[in-house]
């Protein structure tokens, strides 16, 4: 109640004022209104704005898209967009040497169910299709990210012969020499190779039905998988397991000092191409002063015509095979080692003696100098082959062109490829690469049977159980290298349509 008395009013709380004040008041409000209203309509419109913005909650998962766009000029179909769910998740790293905890943020791709639905959009990519809504981003998935991705240039910065393992260069590869189906077996292969690893970061032949008691080449063959499809210690879904095997290899080349020798020219060999590809695809630098010495001590060996298993005596074209394509990549690599008069002096008088091993009037490799190859036995016509290849012969070689007609024969025989079991592995590993070089009829029809034969015996389901495995075949590589060995070749076998580019 407000008491009136004298013209003083007095309210509730006590507080007096006069009628000239009260007047004065009432003016005020009523000046001033219109600006009162107006000012109150937009704090509350502001008020109801900030209403409707969401709080920010945590990113669970991100969603990768790719787009294939049909391209046929004789088929109208709709554009297909397939979403990928790529869950992102924090993990601790252990670290073998050191007791510190590293945490790394990566890509959760080997989930069965997620890796095999990206294989099988790879699979299903046409001859005519086009990738559209591709990135360098390190979450991609696998089937179209690869090594190299995150390195400068249209091919990732990749040496020629190599470029076609790039994100770029993978599918137009696949597309143009067929290897359409094949990219979900390559996967699945891969992750029975790292459900396999040991935890020191090695691979064991003898736990897997093998003999070899090293563990140096059968180390180097599983991460030459990985590497022949695309992935790096730091690049794809499986970069921890790479980098685990090269911090191995290293540390056992570094254990040899200054003759890193692992009890045969093969298994060195095998080391030194790991070692060179993954410096390649950017390892570390111990990884390429590791690589340049076993390069080294290759040609310091050279005696003026080729290798065998302990040195440069009594030469042997399957040893002098591995040597050669292992300083090859070396080159790549750019190694130190390869830079030098003796290295250029090795690469001009082994060119020869594979001349001598590969007669033009036969098509058929031999063994050693002292002992041919055999009709029936293809291998080393096959090992000459990629021989002369990637030493610059042309296709139309008159030994080329012999031993492709030769190897028409075997391909019908259907003893290698084309049969439900498997023949030699090693046979069936140096068929497919120089057969993939030399084109034409016969890598056609070798190619449909290779993919029929290894797709076919591939174990299917669990990798941590046998699937993505080959059992071991017949010949002595199957016997010494078990089941570690098989896989890791079937699987390169696999990945022939970007794993080299054509040399000529």
């Amino acid at each position: 109640m407000i008491k009136k008395e004298n013209d003083i009013f007095e309210s509730p709380e006590g507080k007096k004022t006069s009628r000239e004040e009260r007047k004065g008041l009432v003016g005020l409000i009523q000046g001033h209104a219109n600006e009162f209203m107006i000012s109150m309509a937009v704090h509350a419109a502001v008020l109801f704005f900030i209403s409707l913005i969401p709080v920010k909650k945590e990113v669970e998962q991100t969603k990768t898209t790719m787009i294939i766009e049909q391209t046929a000029p004789e088929e109208k179909q709709e554009i297909k967009q397939i979403v990928t769910d790529v869950k992102v998740q924090e993990k601790p790293v252990e670290v073998v040497d050191d007791n510190t905890e590293v945490v790394e943020r990566e890509v959760n791709v080997t989930n069965p169910v997620e890796t095999t639905a990206i294989s099988e959009v790879a699979d299903a990519v046409p001859d005519n299709a086009v990738l559209a809504g591709t990135s360098d981003n390190a979450n991609s998935p696998p089937a179209i990210l690869g090594v190299g991705a995150g390195n400068p240039g249209a091919n990732g910065g990749l040496p020629y012969g190599y470029k076609s393992r790039s994100k770029t260069g993978k599918m137009g590869a696949m597309r143009k020499h067929g290897g359409a189906g094949t990219e979900s077996a390559v996967d699945l292969a891969l992750r029975w190779l790292a459900e396999h690893q040991e935890y020191d970061g090695s691979w064991d032949a003898v736990k897997y039905e093998g003999k070899w008691q090293g563990k140096e080449p059968i180390t180097g063959i599983a991460l030459l998988a990985f590497l022949g499809a695309g992935y790096s210690e730091n690049i794809g879904p499986f970069k921890k397991t790479v980098r685990k095997g090269i911090a191995w290899l290293n540390q056992a080349t570094e254990e040899k000092k200054d003759k890193p020798f692992f009890a045969s020219n093969y298994a060195s060999a095998i080391a030194l191409m790991a070692l060179s590809e993954a410096s390649i695809f950017g390892s570390s630098s111990t990884t390429k002063v590791n690589a340049n010495r076993i390069a080294q001590m290759f040609i310091d060996m050279y005696t003026g015509t080729a290798w065998r298993y302990s040195g440069g005596d009594d030469q042997d074209l399957s040893v002098s095979g591995w040597i050669a394509l292992a300083l090859k990549s070396a080159k790549a690599a750019d190694l130190e080692a390869l830079h030098t008069d003796k290295a250029k002096t090795v690469f001009e008088q082994y060119k020869n003696w594979v001349v001598m091993m590969t007669p033009e009037e036969t098509g058929i490799g031999r063994y050693t100098a002292t002992k041919g190859g055999g009709d029936k036995q293809p291998h080393l016509t096959w090992v000459g082959m990629f021989q002369r290849q990637f030493l610059g012969f042309p296709k139309n070689d008159p030994f080329l062109v012999k031993a492709t007609d030769n190897s028409m024969k075997w391909i019908d025989s259907n003893t290698w490829v084309g049969a439900d079991k498997l023949g030699d592995c090693y046979g069936i590993y140096y068929g497919t690469l120089a057969i993939f070089q030399q084109q034409g009829l016969a890598w056609k029809g070798w190619n449909v049977k290779m993919k029929d034969s290894l797709l076919k015996t591939q174990h299917k389901g669990d990798p941590k159980l046998l699937g993505g495995s080959w059992d071991p075949t017949t010949g002595i590589t199957a016997e010494r290298g078990g089941r570690v060995m098989v896989t890791s070749l079937m699987c390169l076998c696999l990945e022939i349509y970007y794993r080299y580019e054509m040399m000529n």
